[in-house]
């Protein structure tokens, strides 16, 4: 969020400088397409952490979280054996 913050607020610097005419309409679309690749890569970078994050936490608690799925698939098959599914 803070980088999309961050975006939208450079944004508005760009279209400022362009109002006041100190930016050409050429130079306003390198600026634009320049803070989009910024604000991809930014995303990209959150993706690659979240999944790294992810990986970590399914590897360190792995045999945790089997657990739990099995109590759960044990759980379903009970109720559904018992009508209450």
């Amino acid at each position: 969020m803070g980088a999309t913050r961050d975006y939208w607020r450079k944004l508005d610097a760009v279209e400022a400088a362009y109002q006041r005419d100190e930016l050409t309409i050429e130079e306003v679309n390198a600026e634009v397409k320049a803070l989009m690749a910024e604000l991809g890569q930014t995303r990209r970078q959150l993706l690659r952490d979240l999944w790294a994050i992810a990986q970590t936490f399914v590897n360190q608690q792995g045999e945790a979280l089997a657990g739990v799925a099995a109590l759960g698939v044990l759980a379903y098959v009970w109720l559904v054996a018992n009508g209450q599914a």
